[in-house]
């Protein structure tokens, strides 16, 4: 008996444990179902991507998706027309817009992300439901989350956003301000399919700047001295945005409010730049602003305006002079773009038109206006102006006759001009100011009174193919434009030493003071009297170094050779003009070729 009761106890045990475990079982094939039911997948696990998945992070620099440097649908190497601008002092502006071509060449090591603190999350695709969220940092560009970090999702295809700690967070917005812009990233992949068994499943990012980047750059025809200060500024308090705003769930952007803004530009000393044009080197110098401006995506560049307020441009003070950006159709910066915003300041040249009208840059058609420069008026005083383009073409030379300097010398020399004494240290003073004024090449080229023998107009000899070449100079003119009004029957001339002197001083801020102590020699600003023919579709009177004039000189002997008994030499010599410094000196070879440049004076 006792047997049989020890015996009915052990089968009463394996009975309960048997019934307890059957429980267990059923109890978790129901929780297996209900996983199955809640995660819509066929196992019913879940995946935890922080560790089956590897998150790699790249960085995009500015106009990483930027075609730079070709023509693309709405013209974005180059937004801004040709808007010429006056500053009331003399001084003009053109401003274009172009992004920034400088190649951004990076190491990997200086491509490395901020050292800072990076949020990811992940949404599924369709429904847009946020399903969790990873803090961590960016190591040897892979994203690393924190040790306690996990985010369990089910097996289907997501949405990940990764950004940095200068953007704000509240729920599924992201909002970036401006004074954060220029460090502020993030980074979207989309549509990314994560299995229900993960292996080597990679996510990677590309990390964007929020902001557009503007830089500032000054170019000019003349150097520009350290000192120059300008602030880019919203044109009012509410049209510049202050803040974007990024729905992450959705990947979309709005604004937020405007507000006043203001950047603080400097600039160091220019440096050569622009084209270069043969016989003169850099026409062109330029200052980038130190600083860089960053603003939010979509700007409207037409709500911002530059106001200088230190410095020195063209020997005109710059500050409080301003200009207010208005491209002809609506301008807006794009997100991670970067822009030079380029402002090319011009001197107020005066130009003759076709018509016979004056008028500035912005009144031609180089300048935004309707009408046509011909020349480069030198002296409103005297109605003088130098025409833009070269007797014959840009390469085209003449001799000034085409006598033999036997048969010119012995038969036909020209009226005495100037005297010129070959010792300067005995030059009398009236001789030494009259070499440089005198203006007689209208009268030298059409009076026959300026001849010896009262009869030979020169600008009509063809033996004198220098004159003749001024005098039948014809402007080049777009088709359908003719020469109106006051210009109808003028005529163009060879000009004379003296009247040479305007292109120096009005052209290049030439000193012609230096004529008379610095061996003839007018020192200027070559590559503004460049751009004052250029800036217009005109030939550069630099890159062609030496032009004739129609001054003659009857130089007298030296001193010494006189007292001992050397006859006198009373040669006649035409004068050229050499702008390798703007000197002036004389050439006996009469029938060298050299260029030919015409003036004309026009009327009231």
């Amino acid at each position: 008996m006792i047997l049989d009761l020890e015996e009915m106890k052990r089968k009463t045990l394996i009975r309960t444990g048997l019934l307890f475990m059957a429980a267990a079982l059923f109890t978790a094939c129901s929780s297996n179902d209900d996983n199955k039911e809640n995660n819509g997948t066929d196992d019913g696990k879940k995946v935890n991507i922080a560790k089956a998945v590897t998150f790699k992070v790249d960085f995009a620099d500015y106009n990483a998706e930027q075609e730079v440097g070709v023509t693309r649908a709405g013209n974005q190497e180059e937004k801004i027309g040709r808007q010429v601008i006056g500053l009331g002092n003399g001084i003009l502006a053109q401003c274009t817009l172009q992004r920034d071509t400088t190649k951004q060449l990076k190491t990997i090591a200086t491509r490395a992300l901020p050292d800072d603190t990076y949020t990811m999350l992940a949404y599924d695709v369709a429904t847009h439901t946020l399903r969790g969220e990873l803090i961590g940092n960016v190591v040897g560009g892979v994203f690393r989350y924190s040790s306690f970090g996990a985010i369990e999702i089910p097996a289907g295809t997501y949405d990940f956003v990764l950004f940095n700690s200068k953007v704000s967070r509240s729920g599924n917005l992201l909002t970036v301000t401006r004074v954060n812009a220029g460090d502020a990233l993030i980074g979207r992949t989309t549509g990314k399919v994560i299995p229900a068994s993960p292996y080597n499943q990679l996510v990677t990012f590309t990390m964007k700047h929020v902001a557009a980047k503007v830089k500032v750059k000054l170019t000019g025809y003349m150097q520009f001295s350290a000192g120059i200060k300008a602030t880019l500024a919203s044109v009012n308090a509410t049209d510049v945005p202050s803040s974007s705003i990024y729905d992450a769930s959705t990947g979309t952007w709005s604004l937020g409010t405007g507000a006043a803004t203001t950047d603080n530009l400097t600039y160091g000393g220019s440096q050569f730049g622009g084209a270069i044009t043969p016989g003169l080197g850099r026409t062109s110098f330029i200052a980038a602003s130190s600083e860089d401006a960053f603003f939010m995506p979509s700007t409207d560049v037409s709500k911002l305006k530059l106001t200088f307020t230190a410095g020195t441009i063209y020997n005109q003070n710059m500050t409080n002079t301003s200009l207010t950006f208005a491209p002809k159709t609506p301008l807006q910066l794009d997100q991670n773009g970067s822009y030079v915003l380029n402002v090319k300041l011009m001197y107020r040249f005066l130009y003759l038109m076709s018509d016979g009208t004056r008028g500035f840059i912005d009144k031609t058609t180089f300048g935004g206006g309707t009408k046509t420069p011909i020349a480069v008026v030198v002296s409103q005083s005297r109605h003088m102006a130098v025409a833009l383009e070269n007797a014959g073409g840009a390469d085209a030379t003449y001799a000034w006759t085409s006598m033999s300097y036997a048969t010119w010398h012995g038969t036909f020399p020209g009226k005495v001009n100037l005297w010129f004494l070959h010792n300067k240290t005995v030059l009398n003073e009236d001789i030494n100011i009259s070499f440089f004024v005198l203006e007689n090449g209208n009268s030298v080229t059409w009076d026959a009174a300026e001849s010896r023998d009262n009869t030979t107009i020169k600008g009509n000899d063809t033996r004198f193919p220098a004159f003749y070449a001024a005098g039948h100079y014809t402007p080049t003119l777009p088709t359908g434009v003719n020469l109106t009004g006051k210009m109808v029957g003028k005529k163009w001339y060879l000009a004379a030493l003296g009247e040479w002197k305007y292109v120096c001083s009005a052209l290049g801020f030439g000193e012609t003071a230096d004529l008379l102590t610095n061996k003839n020699t007018c020192r200027w600003q070559a590559t503004l009297a460049h751009a004052a023919f250029t800036q217009v579709g005109g030939t550069s009177i630099v890159a062609k170094k030496i032009y004739w004039s129609s001054t003659e000189l009857k130089f007298l002997p030296r001193p010494d050779c006189c007292r001992l008994g050397a006859a006198l030499d009373l040669s006649h010599l035409p004068v050229r003009i050499y702008f390798g410094g703007g000197r002036y000196n004389t050439m006996k070879e009469l029938n060298q070729g050299y260029t030919v440049r015409p003036f004309i004076i026009y009327d009231e």
